[in-house]
């Protein structure tokens, strides 16, 4: 359990981080700078959500549900939960916008991240003494 209260602490921190973001897009508060970088937008959705799953997955120690005889990593479910919310409140915000491009981004950051965190061996896995 040591060994996982570093993804746990770096989860938490990146969870504040990415609120923060959440937060200042509903603001409008985000540097309108920013914007001079072609799909700027689609690429943060997929690295800022593939990130959450990532360090999500592997401070839940890559914990699996089985639904339907098929296991599924659960902390990247969660972190899809949260993007389909997130992209159906932003429907009704008159300055925001849904997009399938960006939950279509969401979607594949979550995937590739996931199977990174599954690549990821304990510490302590693999070497000799």
């Amino acid at each position: 359990m040591k060994s996982n209260r570093r993804w746990v602490f770096a989860f938490w921190v990146y969870f504040g981080i990415l609120m923060s973001i959440s937060v200042s897009a509903y603001l409008k508060i985000i540097p309108t700078e920013i914007s001079k970088f072609p799909y700027y937008d689609t690429i943060l959705h997929f690295l800022l959500l593939g990130i959450a799953a990532y360090l999500s997955h592997l401070a839940l120690h890559k914990r699996k549900i089985q639904l339907l005889n098929i296991y599924l990593p659960l902390a990247p479910l969660i972190v899809i939960f949260f993007c389909l919310v997130d992209e159906m409140i932003q429907f009704f915000v008159p300055y925001r916008s849904f997009d399938l491009v960006d939950l279509a981004a969401d979607l594949g950051g979550i995937v590739l991240f996931t199977w990174l965190a599954e690549r990821q061996r304990p510490r302590g896995v693999g070497k000799q003494e």
